[in-house]
């Protein structure tokens, strides 16, 4: 009944004027119910908005040309992956080679060894830094002792100091210790007790004693080297504790056995033949000025090239054989009868000489076909492989520890840094056969990768493929 009489308003009003169209909005309201006007005010309020709306978007792409007219968006070039060696950068203070007073091969040698071999003040700044960290390190891992090794003279300084320091600070902890300490560290990342091994182990106290060094005690930062069988990381000491007012890089790890084998095996061979400490300081020396000792790029470690010069030694009838023994943090070495060892005219050889007969001894066998073993002492027969083992096609070269004959400190030895070995080799044993009008300065000519690699090209293949086949 209410609809009817609203649509005859409606027709009525339709024939009137506004004043009928007034009456009609009220008429019309009356008659309607409340959802009614609900509904209307709804539609109403959509009405406008999409009114608004279109309004809008009609005057927005008025002024923007039409989708034919706009530019093409510029393609990415195509993924190159890099090399991942080594490339010469520009540097604004390049490293010079050494400059020597002296004359002759053997004269330079004794001068650089008289600058290297760690003095007193060395020895006595390791110390110092070693109970500087100790006295931090313990608010953490109460127990725990710091003990400093200087391998030369860090008073000096070196071009390649920070890429391999000459202080190595090693902590030693108990494991259970360091669980006890750390157990809050590794669960916050996730790793249940159950699943913690030594080296996890390791790694986190590494991270948790560094963060600590750091922010309490003034070190500063440089870089890790947790992928390594043994983990370190590589700090910048104190300046305060330097006598330059510069800081002294330093290697830092915990429970780390290297460094106290390393001190044992040269007091033992100085103890025998002083030139045998000389010798080992000119390889390592020499390594690290030719940047073959870098582990992260595939190169032997400074301790193997240790082994290297004391297996040497042995082979020439100088040192006798040894066997490293260890008991928590003391390392003692047990060496042979020197029954066999050679006395006469190599007893007046100098170190110049020797590192002579060094280059030419390596440079002529093949490192994968030998066994480095101090315990032996002496060259052995190729080792044995099955012929299913993969190291036949690509062996790998193999320097036991005398310590812990189960490690083989040639194991990360890659097939380009066992290239670059026997590169430096050859280079050394071309100057010095020039005998003693060698200069020491152009062996320790500090080595810069080339400017561009072969290997990025499309012969890469083929480049290592001969590379492998020069052995």
């Amino acid at each position: 009944m209410r609809q009817c009489q609203c649509w005859r308003a409606v027709a009525l009003a339709s024939s009137g004027g506004e004043h009928q169209y007034r009456n009609l909005h009220l008429q019309v309201t009356c008659f309607l119910e409340l959802q009614q006007l609900l509904l209307l005010a709804l539609c109403c309020l959509l009405y406008i908005l999409s009114r608004n709306g279109w309004m809008r978007l009609k005057l927005r792409y008025a002024a923007v040309p039409a989708f034919s007219q706009i530019p093409p968006c510029p393609s990415r070039p195509p993924f190159r992956p890099t090399s991942q060696l080594p490339v010469r950068q520009e540097s604004k203070v390049p490293v010079q080679p050494p400059t020597f007073q002296s004359e002759g091969f053997s004269a330079q040698v004794s001068e650089l060894l008289e600058v290297i071999t760690p003095s007193e003040a060395s020895e006595h700044v390791a110390k110092e830094l070693a109970a500087y960290t100790q006295t931090i390190i313990q608010e953490m891992l109460s127990g725990a002792s710091v003990e400093g090794f200087a391998n030369a003279d860090v008073l000096r300084g070196t071009a390649f100091g920070v890429a391999v320091p000459e202080i190595d600070l090693v902590v030693s902890a108990d494991p259970d210790c360091l669980e006890q300490q750390l157990q809050g560290r590794l669960s916050k990342g996730g790793i249940p007790k159950t699943r913690m091994d030594a080296r996890k182990m390791q790694k986190s106290a590494i991270r948790a004693c560094t963060d600590l060094l750091v922010a309490a005690g003034g070190f500063k930062f440089r870089r890790s080297a947790f992928r390594c069988e043994e983990p370190k990381v590589t700090l910048m000491g104190p300046s305060t504790m330097s006598v330059s007012g510069q800081g002294i890089p330093v290697e830092f790890s915990v429970n780390c056995a290297t460094p106290g084998c390393h001190a044992a095996l040269v007091a033992a061979s100085g103890e025998i033949d002083v030139r045998s400490r000389g010798l080992i300081l000119l390889v390592r020396r020499w390594s690290k000025d030719r940047g073959v000792c870098h582990v992260a790029r595939g190169h032997l470690p400074p301790y193997g090239w240790t082994l290297l010069a004391i297996f040497f030694l042995q082979v020439k009838k100088l040192l006798p054989p040894m066997t490293g023994m260890k008991s928590g943090s003391d390392y003692t070495v047990q060496t042979g009868h020197m029954s066999d060892c050679q006395t006469g005219p190599s007893e007046s050889a100098t170190v110049g000489c020797l590192f002579s007969s060094f280059i030419g001894f390596y440079r002529q066998i093949d490192l994968r076909q030998e066994v480095v073993s101090l315990r032996r002492g002496e060259r052995s027969c190729p080792k044995p492989q099955a012929v299913d083992d993969p190291e036949v096609l690509h062996p790998s070269v193999q320097i036991e520890d005398p310590f812990d004959p189960g490690r083989n400190f040639g194991a990360g030895l890659s097939p380009e840094g066992l290239q670059r070995l026997h590169e430096e080799l050859v280079r050394a044993d071309a100057i010095l056969a020039a005998g003693e009008e060698a200069l020491l300065s152009e062996i320790l000519e500090p080595w810069a990768p080339p400017e561009k690699h072969a290997t990025c090209s499309a012969d890469a293949g083929v480049e290592l493929a001969g590379r492998q086949s020069l052995f």
